[in-house]
């Protein structure tokens, strides 16, 4: 019976191999996986000889310390390191292979285990253990290697660090959990099923974001480094995330979920079903058929949880769709302003969507050429970091299908960029995740924190002091926010005088009103000082108003400021008016009552003599004071109708002498005293 229950302990090990080694897009390296299983046979069967020795000087009795410590700490130590001594023997490492590989020493590992339990248990025991030691070790390995496999990936010292104790935390907490729930007992056990589960779900997910990365030899083929290339690969994903907030997705969203057809799948899937469904409503049957003597809770597991996390497994192999993080993004991008100098000197402030502690994408709109060093400060929405050093190890500016930008690798980054700049970027950005993700309710204040309009004013430019940012009578695309410096608005008259209408300081948008409107510009835009401004189209200003409430309101209040200033203008402009007409009629009855009183002298050959003293005229004529007298015989001897006139009038009193001569027929001279 022995050989019997050994062969059972290890029907798994294929078992397993061929459900999630069938469906993936990379060609396995079969000798590499026959090597890692087993390395992890000989790992288990090391655990095995010396933990009698180990077990009298480990008296603590307790699940928690048992799980945790005794089981996953220590096995998971020792995959840590015989999985990475597996990397250095790739000559073409991917991030698949090492999960393959990973797994493939999980599966090892736990056939060595079963076959333990086998030789030392009976047959219930075998069946819950070939449910949860494989899928369990299988898993959690699997995790690790993924994030060995980045680690390997990686060049920068943080990124290696950050990964190992990724790759040891996460599988130590789960499999510690896992164990702490089955030596815990009783209904705790329960729990074991929907952990096994949830194992399976991020091993998927993993896997999937696995396939969209290169291996490590194209990557180096390109000249970058892979923290470089990861940057770069995930700026499509920002840009279409983005856009979808805004409301407008630029394709059909990819699903997360894919089902892969198969008949045999199928058929299993249902199999399994029915067998917990038939095994729990006739449990006592069967129990008494096989003579077994084991707790209810065992029971349970072992005719209902067991073929029903099967069912699962097999649903969920292959189940998360890889073109879903080809083309959408979980993590949230945060857009940042990147202040840039060189030699000390400011030159622009740029865009980013996303800090990494190695490298960052920067929107740029010229290039600045490979190997360029540059001095960087980020402005994030909340907090900003110091300045630090980078070099320019990638740009684009002329392929449309790849991202336009450049990519500043970092260097030389100061200890508080990683404490406590990049640990705060972190936590702001799992929480904004959080936040618009899962679409909690309760969260719409919250999520208006993370909206800025410039959260879609993608076009950052630094334009100097004099620049004209657009003309009057220019077809208007786009609308404007200062973000920093000083704007002024004129229109210029047909004279050429220019009247001012507005200027704006930081933090103001402007140019809306032709987007909005006619598209046609009203007015002179300029830089009085020197500015960073964020551009944007009218998609992006309908996107806006759609979705955030805030930009909304900021944008009504400018309208409303615009049209209080028009109305102001307006109203000036109608005072202008009535002054002037009032000053014409003035001067059109001065005018004629000069001549009435120079009619008095007589008129000869058409030519009236006109006498200048001031005061006589200023008596006849009601309402005139010495000094309007001497201003309008001023503009009378500018007027040109004299022949002793020296100057040129202005053109409202030559309008009016004109009128008065045409009218009378006659020529006016004027006579000083």
């Amino acid at each position: 019976m022995t050989w019997e229950k050994i062969l059972i302990a290890l029907i798994p090990v294929p078992v397993f191999y061929l459900i999630y080694f069938r469906y993936f897009t990379f060609k396995p390296e079969y000798l590499k996986h026959v090597e890692a299983l087993f390395s992890g046979i000989a790992f288990a069967l090391v655990i095995l000889l010396v933990s009698p020795y180990l077990t009298p000087y480990i008296t603590i009795d307790n699940p928690l310390f048992a799980g945790f410590v005794k089981a996953a700490t220590i096995e998971k130590i020792g995959a840590f390191f015989i999985i990475m001594l597996l990397h250095y023997y790739y000559p073409k490492f991917s991030i698949m292979e090492s999960i393959l590989s990973a797994m493939m020493f999980g599966i090892g590992f736990s056939a060595v285990e079963n076959v333990s339990y086998a030789m030392n248990f009976g047959l219930p025991i075998i069946a819950v253990r070939i449910l949860f030691s494989v899928p369990l070790h299988m898993t959690t390995c699997g995790i690790m290697g993924y994030y060995l496999g980045l680690r390997k990936m990686s060049e920068t010292r943080i990124n290696r660090i950050y990964y190992s104790l990724m790759s040891l935390a996460i599988p130590i907490a789960l499999h510690g959990a896992f164990d702490t729930f089955i030596l815990a007992g009783g209904y705790i056990s329960y729990l074991t099923s929907p952990l096994l589960i949830f194992l399976v779900i991020i091993l998927e997910i993993l896997m999937a974001q696995a396939q969209t990365m290169l291996p490590l030899d194209l990557v180096k083929a390109m000249g970058l480094r892979f923290e470089d290339w990861h940057v770069i690969v995930h700026q499509p994903s920002y840009e279409r995330w983005i856009l979808q907030s805004m409301g407008m997705p630029d394709r059909e969203p990819e699903n997360f979920f894919q089902w892969r057809p198969g008949l045999m799948r199928f058929i299993f899937v249902i199999l399994f079903m029915l067998c917990a469904i038939v095994g729990l409503a006739f449990r006592t049957e069967f129990m008494e058929l096989m003579t077994l003597q084991i707790p209810h809770q065992d029971q349970i597991i072992m005719l209902g949880i067991f073929p029903f996390s099967i069912s699962m497994i097999l649903i969920l192999v292959g189940a998360v769709n890889p073109n879903f993080f080809k083309n959408s993004k979980i993590k949230i991008p945060i857009i940042s302003d990147v202040e840039v100098t060189a030699n000390g000197e400011f030159e622009e402030i740029l865009v980013t969507y996303d800090i990494t502690p190695a490298s960052c994408f920067l929107r740029t709109a010229e290039p600045y050429g490979i190997g360029t060093r540059k001095t960087i400060r980020f402005e994030c929405p909340a907090f900003t970091s110091g300045e630090m050093e980078g070099v320019i190890v990638w740009e684009n500016h002329t392929n449309p299908r790849a991202p336009r930008g450049s990519v500043i690798q970092l260097v030389n980054q100061p200890a508080h960029f990683f404490f406590p700049f990049m640990v705060r970027y972190t936590i702001f950005r799992i929480f904004k995740g959080i936040v618009f993700n899962l679409k909690l309710p309760g969260f719409e204040s919250i999520r208006k924190l993370f909206m800025r309009p410039i959260s879609t004013m993608q076009d950052i430019r630094v334009m100097p002091s004099g620049t004209v940012i657009y003309s009057e009578g220019d077809m208007a695309t786009e609308f404007y926010l200062l973000k920093k410096g000083t704007v002024i608005f004129y229109k210029t008259k047909e004279s050429g005088e220019i009247i001012t209408i507005d200027t704006v300081d930081d933090e103001q948008l402007f140019g809306e009103m032709a987007v909005i409107g006619k598209n046609v510009r009203s007015e002179t835009a300029r830089c009085v000082t020197d500015c960073v401004i964020a551009v944007a189209d009218r998609q992006n200003l309908d996107a806006l108003v759609r979705n955030n409430t805030e930009f909304t309101t900021n944008l009504l209040e400018t309208l409303a400021k615009r049209v209080q200033m028009s109305e102001k203008v307006l109203l000036e402009n109608i005072r202008s008016l009535e002054k002037k007409k009032s000053g014409q009629v003035q001067l059109d009855r001065s005018a004629l009552m000069l001549l009435l009183l120079g009619g008095g002298n007589g008129v000869e050959n058409g030519v009236i003599d006109v006498p200048v003293d001031m005061k006589y005229i200023s008596g006849a004529i009601d309402g005139i004071d010495d000094e309007t007298v001497l201003e309008i015989l001023t503009r009378f001897i500018k007027t040109g109708a004299s022949p002793s006139s020296e100057t040129d009038l202005s053109p409202a009193a030559a309008s009016s002498i004109a009128r008065i001569i045409e009218t009378f027929k006659i020529k006016l001279k004027i006579r000083r005293r």
